[in-house]
């Protein structure tokens, strides 16, 4: 981690390291005395992998969402315009609708 930090490391993500004062003082183990000076030393650019969601969090824009559904619109479409059934329900369907609404 110290390595990271002196050649310029923005971002550090710790994952399964201790990582708050009560995890340092409970676990009772020589050497944790190093690793909580290292904390000390690069906490402001060190994250735990826990957190790593919290700060990246991508959201699919607008052009992924249209795309999947005029594909499930085209999938939809073939399936019912080669299948004999539902070609025939999907003319019915069609004649009810032109009877309610009276065209």
């Amino acid at each position: 981690m110290l390595i990271a930090h002196e050649k310029g490391a923005r971002l550090i993500v710790s994952v399964g390291s201790q990582y708050n004062l009560v995890e340092f003082l409970d676990k009772n183990r020589r050497g944790m005395s190093s690793t909580f000076l290292t904390r000390l030393r690069i906490g402001d650019r060190l994250v735990d992998a826990k957190g790593v969601s919290r700060l990246y969090r991508p959201r699919p824009g607008l052009g992924p969402l249209v795309a999947m559904l005029a594909v499930g619109l085209l999938t939809l479409t073939l399936v019912v315009w080669l299948t004999p059934a539902f070609h025939n329900l999907a003319n019915l369907l069609w004649l009810k609708l032109q009877l309610v609404l009276g065209l």
